[in-house]
This record gives C-alpha cells, sequence and structure tokens, in this order.
C-alpha cells in the first residue's frame, strides 16, 4: 500500500470534520487529551493517530509554512515577496520579531503533533494486534521524529559535522500532555546535537516497526534528509540508494509538472493530499494562494501572486531546461512577473518528499565520499538533466548543488541547502542570528526554562 500516507492524509480531514461530537477529537485544538476520555481501544488509538495527520497538513506545517517559510527566508536572488502580510515580509527581510505569528504558529502546531503522536505512543499499551500495534507506534515516531527535525532546523543554529553542536536546540518532548496536570512550565531547551540524535532514533525504530510495510519508505526519505543536513553522507548515501532501487516510487519521465498535478505520483513518497473540501487554504494559506497568480478557466483569479520568481534566479538556469520552460510562467492573475508552476492548484496534493530527492542526496554522497554506490555522481546528475532536456556534464560539487537547485526550487529546501553548505545569504553569513527563528514572546512567558535565541 504505497499510497497509505496520502490516503491517511485525505481520510484524517474527512474523519474529523464528521466526527466532531466525538470527545476524543473535540478537544484538539488545546493539544491535549482528557485522561476522562483516555484512548481505551485500537480504534481510539487509530483515530488520534489520523487527527496527528490532520495538524501535519495545516497551513501552519506542511499545508504552507514548512514549505514556503524556508524559501522566503532565503529568498535573496530567488524569491519577491510583494504580499500585505507582514508576518511574511518581516521574514522575507530578516526583520521578525518574537512576536511574529507565523513564527508562533509553526511552532505550536509542530508540538501540537508532537503532543499527539506522544499520546498515541503512550496507549498504544491497549492494541492487543502485534502488526497493529507496530504500525500506529511507527508512524507516531515518524510524525515526532520530522516535527522536531523542521523545529529544530528553524529555531536553532545549523548542525555543524565538524563541531559539538552544544548550542540550544529545541525542547525533546516524549511525554504527552493529557491533563493541566501534565504541564510542566519550566522545560529547558536540548541541545542541538541531543535534537538530532532523538530524531534519528525516532525514524530508526519508526523504519524498523514499519517493516514490510511501504509506507517505511517516507521515514527512510526523512531520515535520509536528516543525515545530509548532518554531513553523514556514507548514510543518507545507503539510505538513499535503498530507496531508489527499493521502494515503489520511480522518477516520472514524461512531465515535469506531473509530480505536482497527478495526486499520488510515482514520484511523492510523503505528500499532504488536499482537495476542494479539505484543503490547506485559498485566501490565506495555502501554496498556492501565494504562489500562483493567472486567471482560470472562468475569468477568475487563482493566487495572491505574492510571491514570485526573482529574475536572477530564473535568468540563471542554462538555455533549454525545461524546469525554467515548463515551471516557470508569466502571470496573468492578481500580480504580474514570473511564478512558479509547482504550487498552481488550490487542491493538490502537496509533495514533500520526492524520489528526485534521493537521486540528488545520491550524487552528491557519492562525489564527496568518492564512491559509487548505485550509480556514478554523473548518472544520477544527467538522469535528471536528460529529463528537464539538458546533455550531460563531468560533476562537480558546484554543479551537484546548482542542479539540486533547480530540481527541488520552492519545495522548501533552499535555507537548509545553504546553511548546511555554509553558503551565504545575500549579505547573511550561514549562521547568522538572523537566519534563525526566535523563541515566540509566547512560550517564553508560559515556559520559563526557555531562552530566547541572539539577537531577539
Amino acid at each position: 500500500m504505497k499510497n497509505y500516507y496520502k490516503n491517511i492524509l485525505a481520510a484524517s480531514i474527512m474523519i474529523l470534520t464528521a466526527s466532531s461530537c466525538k470527545k476524543q477529537l473535540e478537544i484538539e485544538p488545546r493539544q491535549s487529551i482528557s485522561s476522562e476520555v483516555a484512548l481505551s481501544t485500537t480504534a481510539d488509538v487509530q483515530n488520534a493517530l489520523i487527527g496527528a495527520y490532520t495538524v501535519l497538513a495545516t497551513g501552519d506545517l506542511y499545508g504552507t509554512n514548512l514549505v514556503f517559510l524556508p524559501d522566503i527566508y532565503a529568498n535573496n536572488g530567488y524569491l519577491n515577496w510583494t504580499g500585505s502580510f507582514s508576518t511574511y515580509r518581516d521574514i522575507s527581510n530578516k526583520a521578525i520579531i518574537s512576536t511574529n505569528v507565523d513564527v508562533l504558529r509553526t511552532w505550536v502546531s509542530a508540538y501540537k503533533a508532537i503532543n499527539v503522536a506522544n499520546t498515541v505512543l503512550s496507549a498504544s499499551g491497549v492494541v492487543t494486534n502485534p502488526a497493529t500495534k507496530n504500525n500506529i507506534e511507527g508512524k507516531a515516531l515518524f510524525i515526532r521524529g520530522i516535527m522536531h527535525f523542521e523545529l529544530v532546523r528553524l529555531y536553532a543554529q545549523p548542525f555543524d559535522a565538524a563541531g559539538t553542536n552544544n548550542g540550544l536546540g529545541v525542547p525533546i518532548i516524549t511525554k504527552a500532555v493529557q491533563s493541566t496536570s501534565d504541564i510542566v512550565t519550566n522545560v529547558p531547551r536540548n541541545s542541538i546535537a541531543d535534537v538530532y540524535t532523538a530524531v534519528e532514533n525516532d525514524l530508526k525504530s519508526s523504519i524498523t516497526k514499519l517493516d514490510g510495510a511501504n509506507e517505511k519508505y517516507a521515514s527512510m526519505a526523512f531520515l535520509a534528509r536528516v543525515y545530509l543536513q548532518e554531513g553523514k553522507y556514507a548514510l543518507a548515501r545507503d539510505l538513499a540508494n535503498d530507496i531508489i532501487n527499493n521502494s515503489p516510487y520511480s522518477l516520472i519521465t514524461t512531465s515535469l509538472e506531473a509530480p505536482f498535478r497527478t495526486r499520488n505520483s510515482n514520484e511523492g513518497i510523503f505528500e499532504i493530499a488536499q482537495n476542494e473540501q479539505s484543503n490547506a487554504g485559498s485566501s490565506n494559506d495555502g501554496l498556492a494562494t501565494f504562489y500562483a497568480s493567472y486567471e482560470n478557466s472562468t475569468g477568475g483569479n487563482v493566487g495572491r501572486g505574492d510571491a514570485n520568481v526573482n529574475t536572477a534566479f530564473y535568468n540563471a538556469f542554462e538555455t533549454g531546461d525545461k524546469r525554467q520552460t515548463d515551471l516557470i510562467y508569466t502571470g496573468t492573475g492578481a500580480k504580474n512577473g514570473l511564478f512558479t508552476k509547482k504550487w498552481y492548484d488550490y487542491f493538490g496534493n502537496i509533495p514533500v518528499a520526492r524520489i528526485t530527492e534521493q537521486y540528488l542526496i545520491r550524487a552528491e554522497c557519492n562525489f564527496r565520499l568518492s564512491t559509487v554506490i548505485g550509480a556514478t555522481p554523473a548518472a544520477d546528475i544527467n538522469r535528471l538533466r536528460l529529463r528537464a532536456g539538458l546533455g550531460n556534464v563531468v560533476p562537480t560539487l558546484a554543479t551537484i548543488l546548482n542542479e539540486r537547485e533547480k530540481e527541488l526550487a520552492y519545495e522548501g529546501f533552499r535555507l537548509h541547502d545553504y546553511k548546511r553548505t555554509k553558503r551565504t545569504i545575500g549579505s547573511f553569513v550561514y549562521n547568522d542570528p538572523k537566519l534563525v527563528f526566535p523563541i515566540p514572546d509566547r512560550e517564553l512567558s508560559a515556559n520559563k526554562g526557555l531562552v530566547q535565541n541572539p539577537g531577539y
């Protein structure tokens, strides 16, 4: 069932909407599950797990911000913000304050998803079927792992493969808050190293528990991403190679648009499912809301056109590159300019992890290690270039990183890639305090154990 993660996200929103009278789900906005309605059956635990996936699909997380913020934050020479939302404008200008609403809601919802995952793990003992229990625990660990990973990348300094990584990360939360008596108001920030270790452990455990089920490849794809971020190139390479060779996912060669137009495409390892009834938004949230600007067949505008492709980035494509000609268009809707065609449909699925990334990981890691596991770096890079309508190159690290940037443009990678490779972003060095989100002011007031990041 290779589309499990995609299907559960689609089902989760509908189930929560249809089941809003259920006590376990009514209290989700308060980020706790009352001990009076503790999860006591397998169905209860499964429903709670579905609720966690629903949180991931919101605009606070993968529905918008976890894809959008890393690109708008690293926008120099890449992406122009022309919208009226001051929170996004301040992020774009690296002029963030600790009360920024988007900084707050991303933090809060990530920990909300973590709390639901912890609640599921704490209640998994009621599940009597061993295989079902393993699957439930594996999915909950996946959610907890990727949320801690996203948080530490945004709210802490980047992992340094040559350093101690003893700087402040984010709080590692592994205990469920099920009632007011569980609330702790003095939780400190763990070190960056500790957070990455916790993320690795959760994802590795998830993969083991999901063994034999195709959804394990979502955990593997994220773990490969984690290893790459840490500079653990051999581990990242081997995972990517495993996914390429053994997973049911494959590159689509007929159309570069297909992974973004076709739900549950062959490329989409982990997708956020959306439809006309359940989506991240079409006016104040949603990737197409900010990235799109065109007239639909009835003459109405699609998108606000608030985020357009910088001309310097557009001009950096090679002549004939389909990633320019097929995936960037001239806006005719709310605003003029150049716009990415990846986020073109309010109701299209959001591919968060694609098989494309795994080819790029394998190529980069093989090159850095002077190894040939699965394929040569040239074979992997030129396979992607061929699909884009380009000729072969003899790869260097610079050309591999350039291919990565062109392939994954506007999919939420730019900030994290520039930090891990220690490249400047405009006039900001990779570890500038202004390239790290502040700990939200509200959280500092509620949790006296937190320490603010420098510069805020």
